[in-house]
């Protein structure tokens, strides 16, 4: 069987291997803002799609899990359309 011969730091590793699919369709406007998004943050990458949408997706993540927790807001039990 063939073995290509590259460096360990380009196999990923048992842990890191992605093993989970999510197929996303987007309007054009929801891709250009994410592309501007992520030109800005990586300027001279190269992405992929997918690539794109992961970085942006764990760094979204990251920051919500790192905020503490607002308080939930208490809907009124009165109608707003009573005025």
């Amino acid at each position: 069987m063939f073995e290509p011969s590259l460096p360990d730091t380009w196999r990923m590793g048992e842990n890191g291997k992605r093993t989970v699919q999510v197929n996303v369709k987007m309007s054009g406007e929801d891709y250009d803002l994410l592309r501007k998004a992520a030109d800005k943050l990586w300027p001279d990458a190269i992405l992929s799609n997918s690539g794109l949408l992961l970085g942006l997706a764990r760094l979204s993540a990251k920051d919500i899990l790192a905020k503490k927790p607002k308080r939930p807001v208490k809907q009124s039990s009165k109608s707003n359309d009573e005025s």
